[in-house]
């Protein structure tokens, strides 16, 4: 079982990124659930043309410092000050000529996106457990859990813990459908992991992955509730998750299944 606490996806040290595609292409021949914005808001989209007009204004500032007053050779004193900025547009430059062609970085996307779908319904298909942990007074039938589990490994990198991959959560509610065969493959429980659309390719070559564990069914307020989430970077070389976060919502956290470490 991972390791969750309570609070929203918003929170953690967030990596500096550099590209985006449009979700048009992304969206294309995608087999996710639908799309759901997460909680906290995804990350604003920023064209990579930035960084190039980053470098620009650095230069135009080095060129203004370095020939003010129609002198062709900086003073003493803004010497150095020229020096660090040109070392800056060089490295702006250079790390502008690595970023990854359009075309490259919407398969990349469209890559994470795909194996976030295929966690999602893996992930969801650990509900199906919910009756019986409840019967086993919050213990995890490991071999009842196993089948899902296999399938969900190969999209994460080895170093990615296996307790991490178990049900990032389960909802009290499904405890009363009837367990073992008995539960429909039409099982509807009272939420769902859904995968969100991700735009930003950072500059380590990863993708950040959200998901959220939605409400299916309205209450009172007619509003969806988010009851979980959970982060993870996709590698584009590896092609596999690296990492995972997972976590719930204040509401998610009183309506939860209680599921101890077998």
């Amino acid at each position: 079982m991972a390791s969750t606490q309570a609070g929203e996806p918003g929170g953690g040290a967030v990596r500096k990124t550099h590209f985006v595609a449009t979700s048009a292409a992304l969206q294309e021949g995608a087999d996710t659930p639908g799309q759901t914005e997460p909680a906290g808001g995804l990350r604003k989209r920023t064209l990579a043309a930035g960084v190039g007009m980053s470098a620009g204004a650095l230069l135009c500032f080095v060129l203004a410092a370095g020939f003010s007053g129609g002198q062709n050779a900086a003073s003493g004193t803004a010497a150095p000050e020229i020096s660090c900025l040109r070392e800056q547009v060089r490295s702006t430059e250079a790390k502008t000529a690595a970023l990854p062609k359009t075309e490259d970085a919407e398969r990349g996307l469209t890559a994470a996106l795909t194996a976030a779908g295929q966690v999602a319904k893996l992930q969801n298909d650990y509900r199906y457990l919910t009756p019986g942990v409840a019967a086993a007074g919050g213990t995890l039938d490991t071999a009842a859990s196993q089948p899902t589990l296999r399938n969900l490994i190969p999209y994460f990198i080895p170093s990615v813990h296996q307790t991490d991959l178990g049900p990032w959560y389960l909802l009290a509610s499904d405890k009363d459908v009837a367990a073992g065969i008995g539960i429909p493959m039409s099982f509807d429980s009272g939420f769902e992991w859904v995968a969100q659309v991700p735009y930003l390719v950072n500059d380590d070559s990863t993708v950040t992955v959200t998901w959220l564990a939605v409400e299916t069914r309205t209450g009172a307020g007619g509003r969806l509730a988010v009851l979980a989430w959970a982060r993870a970077g996709y590698d584009l070389v590896h092609k596999a998750f690296v990492n995972i976060q997972t976590g719930t919502t204040a509401t998610g956290e009183a309506l939860k299944q209680e599921v101890k470490a077998p």
